[in-house]
């Protein structure tokens, strides 16, 4: 008995997005489309929301942290410490640039009352729990 099986224009789709995937580990595709946003951790306690996030080789200064009542949004920019020659790279990974990333939180947040501190490449942002929404706020990193 032969195998009957029915095509479906989905079939196309999954091979693209596979064949996309498969793309994306080639060294010569841009450091872009691999990320350049920071990895975080948010962790919550009885008071606390406590956020982590990954920002090697930013400085503090390049660093803009803003809390709403159920967000985090933290942006950077990431710059380059060479200057613009033309050199040809065998293979380059390291992002340069901006990047914006806003996380939403497990609970509502009094952000006036954030702190945030950045040491050793990894910024810890600190905010106490709320029980009525606040506005927005942009945070001082120490």
């Amino acid at each position: 008995m032969a195998n009957i099986r029915l095509w479906s224009p989905m079939d196309h789709l999954f091979r693209d997005f596979a064949d996309m995937t498969r793309m994306l580990d080639m060294p010569n595709v841009p450091v872009l489309f691999k990320g350049g946003e920071p990895k975080v951790d948010i962790i919550q306690n009885e008071t606390d929301v406590i956020v982590k996030a990954d920002v090697p080789g930013v400085k503090k200064e390049d660093i803009n942290v803003t809390v709403t009542e159920d967000t985090i949004t933290i942006r950077g920019e990431v710059k380059s410490d060479y200057e613009e020659k033309k050199e040809d790279y065998f293979h380059s990974e390291r992002f340069f640039g901006t990047y914006s990333r806003t996380l939403p939180l497990p609970t509502l947040v009094a952000g006036d009352k954030a702190t945030a501190k950045f040491e050793d490449g990894v910024l810890t942002i600190t905010v106490p729990k709320a029980t009525k929404p606040e506005k927005g706020h942009v945070v001082d990193i120490q």
